[in-house]
């Protein structure tokens, strides 16, 4: 539990008001008053575990984190809360009721609202993502220090960390159009690489909880390999879900909801052949490092070959 008084909080507000008017324009000064009066009235002082399992999921957009994780909740049950694509360091479920979707209806959002109050209602399982942040900001002490406050104490926690080959991943984001990642001065590739590295465990940014990584082409493809995913996990396996295509995010960038019931006919390990001629796609793509881990993780991708001459 974050352990600062609100009295010394207002004090900071008070002394130091441009710090209060960058957190005002930041919209988090709301968030901040907020915090600081459930630490105080300590709505939150229980220290009974609110979640059986709670899964963190980290991955690059356009990674298959939304057909993952919907693949993770079809393999769960009892009652099942998933929230998708959070902003970090930030309350998962007040980030939720202040920006819903379209969908949902006014009852989620209050569940959302007095969840994010630390009214929380017992669950077996809660999934929650991040996409395009470097790790050491989606595993920052701040957000260590109020996870309890913000998502209640969990008995088991995972980190499940989503690598796509980046031959494929780039010409979806390309295709998307999402080409800019969320951490300033960092490209796709630099993040991309960075993943590459926690995933070969050469950096141990995930190191406080069981971290389970995802090979996503072998996930689309190897029923086997879905099934030791989900015995690391404590899941029952079985293949529920697996051909859904998630409404999140759009869809798939090429096929949009097109294959809805028969994911696994999507080309999604070909689509760098859209790419072949495509100068923009030319530059991403070639960074020697980049291919070495990628061949190290994914192995050789027959044709591929083509964009090692633009490697300088």
């Amino acid at each position: 539990m974050y352990q600062k008084s609100i009295l010394s909080k207002l004090v900071v507000l008070l002394y130091d008001p441009v710090t209060a008017f960058h957190r005002f324009q930041r919209g988090s000064l709301v968030h901040y008053i907020q915090d600081s009066l459930r630490e105080l009235t300590q709505i939150n002082n229980s220290s009974s575990v609110v979640n059986q399992k709670e899964i963190r999921v980290i991955g690059l957009r356009r990674t298959g984190n939304h057909a993952i994780i919907q693949w993770l909740a079809q393999q769960q049950s009892g009652i099942i809360w998933t929230l998708n694509n959070l902003p970090v360091n930030e309350n998962p479920y007040r980030h939720r009721y202040e920006y819903p979707e379209k969908s949902d209806p006014p009852s989620l959002v209050q569940s959302l609202r007095t969840e994010a109050w630390g009214n929380f209602t017992p669950k077996d399982c809660i999934i929650y993502s991040y996409e395009d942040y470097s790790l050491e900001k989606v595993v920052s002490e701040q957000f260590e220090a109020k996870h309890d406050l913000y998502l209640g104490p969990s008995l088991e926690r995972y980190d499940v960390l989503i690598l796509r080959d980046p031959f494929n991943l780039f010409a979806s984001r390309l295709k998307s159009e999402k080409i800019p990642v969320k951490h300033q001065g960092k490209t796709m590739a630099d993040l991309w690489i960075e993943y590459a590295k926690e995933f070969l465990n050469e950096t141990q940014y995930l190191k406080d909880n069981r971290k389970i990584c995802i090979n996503y082409n072998k996930w689309f493809c190897e029923e086997e390999y879905r099934r030791e995913i989900a015995h690391q996990l404590e899941l029952n396996f079985s293949n529920k879900g697996v051909n859904t295509v998630s409404h999140y995010g759009g869809g798939s960038s090429f096929d949009s909801k097109q294959f809805q019931g028969k994911a696994n006919k999507m080309k999604v390990l070909e689509r760098w052949q859209n790419f072949i001629d495509n100068p923009s796609y030319h530059k991403l793509i070639s960074n020697k490092e980049l291919i070495d881990y990628s061949e190290r993780i994914f192995g050789y991708l027959p044709g591929t070959e083509i964009f090692y001459k633009s490697i300088q």
